[in-house]
């Protein structure tokens, strides 16, 4: 890739095509055979094909990659962002093994540009820890994603059911991310078509994430722990950080904390990706702190801005450029660990 400038890009939340054919060659018999490997909402996201790329190989990924001017991608699921969605443990466990073993061979065709995110079925907490173990150790994956919603199992991420999770996370020294599919929610089934679903999903989820593991104590008990929230831009977190704070003054019995729940997420160790045309960028950063804040691509999803996220961002005039250093190169490369 030419460069164009003096730091390296860094893409905190891009996304794969899963290939089903190949997965299903990684699945034991009794799970390859089935119909439909990852439940799907039905809509028609891509409005026919005239949004985002449907078909996206490794190689392809990277030419993009160039045309944006990113350096490294960090790559999250498509389909696999519906596992929560799955109500049988054995099959997720497989379903995870499988798909990790895709990324790491998606990974190598250029491992110092592809970083993977390791899917982990969260609804076997015990297989999770043993799965995240193998895809850092053996696959050379950079962080550990935890689906917005689950169909089986406690729903708050802050459960101590979780917390072996987070005790191996934290072990390692990789991030856990938080991401929603986009349209599985806790709170949108009265909505009646994607748009709306679509706008009710990423960011009411993401509130309920923070609420969830600032009160219930996650970075309490775990004071190495680094978390992401992911594809919800960060406009919204001053406001939720002020509220938090503001209910809990009034009921503090019911979160028995050592200190405000904010001070939690300003400790440096949440992460909160943005949207490249988000106005509320210099108001999070003066509040979250520059190094909070992770651009995503979103790559290619039907909703991304790719050719353009590169360049929207860089292109702004009421971001500073070592704000937009730290958002496009930086604050990645400190979360996910990378160059250690």
């Amino acid at each position: 890739m030419q460069a164009t400038q003096a730091y390296v890009v860094v893409d905190g939340d891009g996304h794969v095509r899963e290939d089903d054919a190949a997965l299903r060659a990684r699945l034991p018999a009794r799970w390859s055979h089935r119909r439909q490997l990852m439940p799907i909402d039905g809509f028609d996201r891509d409005l026919g094909g005239r949004l985002g790329k449907n078909k996206v190989d490794a190689e392809m990924h990277l030419a993009d990659m160039d045309v944006e001017g990113i350096g490294v991608s960090v790559l999250y699921p498509t389909a696999g962002l519906f596992l929560g969605d799955l109500r049988e443990p054995e099959y997720s466990v497989a379903y995870c093994h499988a798909y990790n073993d895709w990324l790491a061979d998606y990974c190598r065709i250029d491992s110092k540009r592809l970083k993977g995110v390791a899917l982990l079925p969260l609804q076997d907490v015990a297989a999770s820890c043993t799965e995240l173990q193998r895809a850092v150790r053996e696959l050379g994956m950079v962080g550990a994603m935890f689906p917005t919603f689950f169909r089986l199992g406690p729903q708050s991420p802050g459960d101590k059911t979780y917390d072996p999770f987070y005790a191996t996370a934290q072990d390692l020294a990789v991030p856990v991310a938080f991401h929603a599919s986009g349209s599985v929610a806790r709170a949108n089934n009265s909505f009646s078509n994607f748009l709306e679903v679509h706008i009710h999903s990423h960011v009411p989820e993401q509130m309920a994430m923070l609420t969830f593991t600032l009160l219930e104590g996650v970075l309490e008990r775990f004071p190495r722990l680094t978390i992401g929230f992911m594809e919800a831009g960060c406009g919204w977190v001053p406001f939720w950080l002020e509220h938090i704070d503001e209910e809990w003054e009034k009921r503090r019995a019911e979160a028995p904390l050592q200190a405000k729940p904010s001070e939690y997420a300003l400790s440096g160790r949440c992460y909160f990706g943005v949207e490249p045309e988000e106005r509320m960028i210099p108001i999070a950063a003066e509040m979250l702190g520059a190094g909070q804040l992770l651009y995503a691509s979103d790559y290619p999803h039907w909703d991304s801005g790719w050719p353009d996220t590169v360049k929207t961002l860089r292109e702004r005039r009421d971001i500073s450029e070592s704000l937009k250093q730290k958002i496009l190169a930086t604050n990645a490369q400190t979360f996910y660990h990378l160059g250690k």
